[in-house]
């Protein structure tokens, strides 16, 4: 494929000089431009650069400030499309090394295989290198859906082995809450950390009047705790016949199937465009999320974003995002009776519903914007830039 631009865009005339100039990696597979185009328009507002990644279709365009590159998987086999992706990363790397460009910051999504070629880039640029950690990898419900128990202690050491290295050679780690390296890894002590929340589209998520679902959006099944969700459930449904339970996420209705479980008041769909998601939000009266671990879980804030009352797992980063009895309600994870205790409230109460949903829908917009994620990441940048700059 030709490539059909150099380099990635310039500041507009009369803009504020750029803090940086960001290289991004985010493995993917990403299914639509959609999917990165806002965060690409809301970092164009502080920074110039280029976002990398891979997924169903191949893309090289410029939007505002960033230049969007995805790599389209060719051969359908993911460590295959992963060396050809990092191949086309590190040839650019080369060409931008020769231009000799100022204050380069190369960002990663996670610690792993994008960890491992960001570092690389980082080292080839001799730029600053920033890692996100968006999961509880020390927490060994994070591999619930892992059938064997061997195989859970397999994928732990290795994600250890592998992440260990790529955050103890960052100049900067941003963790979504305090604790989420326990019984992980331990950071050096002159890495820069911060705590704050992933970029999430609230925007995309609107109120509307409430039907009687209570909505449970993602995967894997035995993580989110689906499991629970439905026990709790079931033994409801015929003291509340007009409510129903929705369940959306990858192969939820095959894992639903094979616990057994059918019942007319749930229905079971496969993962659905963000649009769709929305709609769902929008309609539902009660959002839940009682993972077994989770990080943060966007779907809280979108569902906050909505206005929806939501109820939740006492769990990990949950508890930055809900308070207890004031935007929502938390229960103990795998505590069947006491989430169909804190269901049976809120489905017998409307007014309660509305309240949390308020509250919530105004923490949001209050500390969960993607304004405040833009403050919060360009604060990261440039403490990560000074300090870098501090050590040579």
């Amino acid at each position: 494929m030709s490539e059909r631009h150099s380099t990635a865009p310039e500041s507009e005339p009369g803009a504020p000089a750029p803090l940086a100039y960001l290289f991004m990696i985010r493995v993917g597979p990403t299914y639509a431009i959609g999917d990165l185009a806002p965060e690409c328009e809301l970092l164009s507002r502080r920074f110039v650069g280029e976002f990398w990644s891979y997924g169903s279709y191949e893309a090289d365009q410029n939007i505002g400030q960033i230049r969007l590159r995805v790599v389209k998987d060719l051969s359908g086999i993911p460590i295959v499309n992963f060396f050809r992706f990092a191949r086309r990363v590190m040839r650019r790397a080369a060409e931008l090394r020769a231009t000799h460009t100022a204050r380069i910051v190369v960002t990663s999504y996670d610690p792993f295989k994008g960890g491992l070629l960001a570092l690389r880039v980082a080292r080839r640029l001799k730029a600053a290198f920033v890692c996100e950690v968006n999961g509880v990898y020390g927490n060994r419900d994070n591999f619930a859906h892992v059938r064997f128990a061997v195989w859970r202690t397999i994928r732990l050491l290795q994600m250890r082995l592998v992440g260990g290295y790529v955050l103890r050679r960052a100049n900067a780690v941003r963790l979504l809450f305090v604790d989420q390296l326990a019984n992980f890894v331990t950071l050096r002590n002159d890495t820069l950390v911060r705590h704050f929340f992933a970029l999430t589209y609230t925007d995309r998520f609107y109120s509307a009047p409430e039907e009687s679902i209570i909505l449970a959006a993602g995967f894997p099944f035995m993580r989110k705790g689906v499991d629970t969700l439905v026990a709790a459930f079931v033994p409801l449904a015929s003291r509340y016949p007009n409510w129903k339970l929705v369940l959306i996420g990858h192969l939820i209705p095959k894992e639903l199937r094979a616990l057994g479980v059918e019942h007319a008041q749930i229905l079971a769909l496969p993962g659905v465009p963000q649009e769709e998601l929305a709609k769902w939000v929008s309609r539902c009266a009660i959002l839940a999320l009682v993972s077994r671990s989770e990080a943060m879980g966007r779907i809280l804030l979108e569902g906050a974003a909505a206005g929806k009352c939501r109820i939740a797992a006492r769990v990990d980063g949950i508890p930055t995002v809900i308070e207890n009895g004031v935007d929502g309600v938390l229960v103990e994870k795998n505590n069947v009776d006491e989430l169909r205790s804190g269901l049976a409230r809120l489905m017998d109460d409307e007014d309660l519903r509305r309240r949390l949903g308020t509250a919530g829908q105004a923490r949001v917009a209050r500390e969960f914007s993607p304004e405040m994620y833009l403050e919060h990441f360009s604060e990261l940048v440039g403490a990560t830039l000074a300090l870098k700059d501090i050590a040579i």
